[in-house]
């Protein structure tokens, strides 16, 4: 299978697995990293930043909306 690292283009490896039970149903989770554990820490922060990113923003997104909702009730 081919699974470049998006930053370095290396092939990536099996990291961490783990079994999941869903109903009746087992699922196995396989966790691919970077070989390079430098580059790997750099892509985990990297995709921590852009998920924090979009946690702002839904944030600011939701308070946007309570007030618009506020200003409409007041009128």
């Amino acid at each position: 299978m081919n699974n470049p690292c998006i930053r370095c283009g290396k092939q990536r490896i099996d990291g961490k697995s783990w079994k999941e039970k869903l109903g009746t149903s087992v699922i196995t989770h396989t966790q691919t990293v970077c070989p390079d554990s430098e580059c790997q820490k750099i892509v985990d922060k990297a995709t921590a930043d852009r998920i924090a990113k979009n946690d702002l923003m839904i944030k600011t997104k939701a308070e946007a909306k309570l007030a618009r909702e506020k200003l409409l009730a007041a009128s």
